[in-house]
């Protein structure tokens, strides 16, 4: 099933900005959810997330089980993370799709 993107957008032809079932955007999403979401948060799933303010090793180490408990269609390959001049931090996920 085609899953809503987000940031929420819409399309010229005045429909919600969607993902394709299976396509590699619609798995970056649960990525990013999964990397910005704290453990505990969701009820129905508790042990899903990785949310580290600080994004430390720990939590490389957290999103890493988070896909393969959660996301096993994805591999992730390299969670790596920069810090920029102005003090904040990038984290650059690679991934491939399992067939």
């Amino acid at each position: 099933m085609d899953t809503i993107g987000f940031p929420i957008k819409f399309t010229a032809e005045r429909g919600l900005k969607k993902h394709a079932d299976g396509s590699s955007d619609q798995y970056a999403q649960l990525l990013a959810l999964a990397a910005q979401i704290q453990p505990g948060e969701l009820p129905l799933s508790p042990n899903f997330g990785s949310a580290d303010p600080v994004f430390s090793d720990e939590a490389k180490r957290k999103l890493m089980f988070t896909a393969a408990a959660f996301i096993p269609e994805v591999r992730l390959i390299e969670v790596q993370i920069s810090d920029t001049e102005d003090g904040r931090s990038t984290i650059d996920v690679a991934f491939d799709l399992r067939n």
